[in-house]
């Protein structure tokens, strides 16, 4: 064990995973990741070829090269990084090649803004990768090593990325269990993927496809991040029995939810303080219990509906928008339950900070609207004071 941030836990697992390339391009709050992965390189830890480029569209594209030769390959990034290699995360989920990536989340700009929020992780749930997101250091660790592991499973060959909270867990330090090489070795296998480019044997890939063959593909991606809930359960059986390290056996998670008539739901690094508030609130009387959403892709629904079907009210907390509609993880959750009594929250955007106080004050306040039997719609909340602060927008300029 070892006290260390989540860039370095990542580092670390990707080292573990004796990744063969990484294609690299800073930008915070996930550069400390690559400058790990260089230091490791430099004192002969890490046996792998670290490419330097000069965008994170040709770290992709560098990342994406190496996979497709059947090298072991990673790369990761965040906010307007992850946004200008939007193209190449297609083409890499098109290709049905596997690839991880970590994304340490921040705000997307304009205005700049380098704290976090969960937006532009969000934005990629239709690109065809398997997504999940870790709430503390130990689990950015842990699934990137699944991450691995899941995505060069024959039943799925797809990327995957895993997200965390920039600077909260990017930055954070706390005790990290760390499996053993020859544990990691034991759990995780050479790669192995159907198609590799070889210069001995050349093939094409990637040419024009024929309306009727491109539409089979984009099913048989769909159907692959079905059958790829199966796998991660199974492989994260398998990372406990070997590592012994936490329980990955269900894709989501839950906090005194079973005997909850109520539920609130919502995912990553702010799950500890909304747990506490949880603690705190059952002590007064409030039947109340959390749900942390672990994995965007697959969306689990039949654990999800199973988990929440019995609740009286559902309340939804993201860290992200969907403009115009509500927040992304709220809209997943409606689409699946279709429940009376379900509202969002939207709140923490570009790094405004919500305390066990806050997550006190938005869960009474859902709890007494949904005994009104009025939980239902999108609110935004700010943190005490916050409300105050006016913005002068453009129309309010032209008025």
């Amino acid at each position: 064990m070892k006290i260390i941030s989540g860039n370095e836990a990542v580092a670390l697992a990707v080292k573990l995973a004796r990744v063969g390339v990484v294609g690299i391009y800073p930008i915070t709050p996930q550069t400390s990741i690559i400058e790990k992965l260089a230091e490791m390189k430099a004192n002969g830890e890490l046996d792998a070829e670290i490419i330097r480029v000069e965008s994170e569209h040709a770290a992709m594209a560098s990342t994406f090269g190496a996979a497709i030769a059947g090298v072991r390959a990673f790369t990761a990034t965040s906010s307007q990084g992850l946004l200008y290699m939007h193209e190449m995360t297609w083409w890499v989920a098109g290709s049905r090649v596997p690839v991880v990536m970590v994304v340490a989340t921040r705000a997307v700009g304009a205005p700049w803004n380098i704290w976090d929020e969960n937006t532009d992780f969000m934005s990629e749930r239709d690109s065809g990768w398997l997504m999940a997101f870790a709430s503390n250091p130990q689990e950015a660790l842990d699934l990137t090593l699944q991450a691995f592991r899941i995505s060069e499973d024959e039943r799925v060959y797809l990327p995957m990325m895993v997200g965390m909270d920039g600077f909260i867990l990017s930055h954070m330090k706390t005790n990290v269990n760390i499996p053993s090489q020859d544990d990691v070795d034991l759990f995780l296998p050479s790669r192995k993927q159907p198609f590799v480019l070889d210069s001995e044997s050349p093939v094409g890939m990637g040419n024009i496809f024929p309306p009727i063959e491109y539409m089979k593909l984009r099913h048989s991606i769909h159907e692959a991040i079905l059958h790829s809930e199966e796998v991660i359960r199974k492989v994260g059986i398998e990372y406990q029995k070997i590592t012994g390290i936490n329980n990955y056996s269900t894709l989501n998670v839950k906090y005194k939810l079973d005997d909850a008539d109520y539920a609130v739901v919502l995912m990553g690094a702010w799950a500890g303080d909304a747990m506490e508030a949880i603690d705190e609130l059952r002590k007064q009387g409030l039947s109340v219990g959390l749900y942390r959403i672990r994995y965007i892709r697959p969306w689990s629904e039949e654990e999800i509906t199973l988990a929440l079907k019995d609740k009286k009210a559902i309340l939804v907390i993201d860290r992200a928008t969907s403009m115009g509609r509500g927040g992304p993880l709220y809209l997943e959750l409606k689409s699946t339950l279709h429940h009376e009594q379900m509202c969002g929250v939207i709140s923490g955007l570009g790094g405004v900070l919500l305390n066990k106080g806050d997550f006190k004050e938005i869960i009474s306040r859902f709890v007494e609207r949904a005994k009104q039997g009025n939980a239902k719609g999108i609110t935004w909340y700010y943190p005490k004071g916050g409300e105050k602060i006016e913005l002068k927008s453009p129309r309010y300029v032209e008025e």
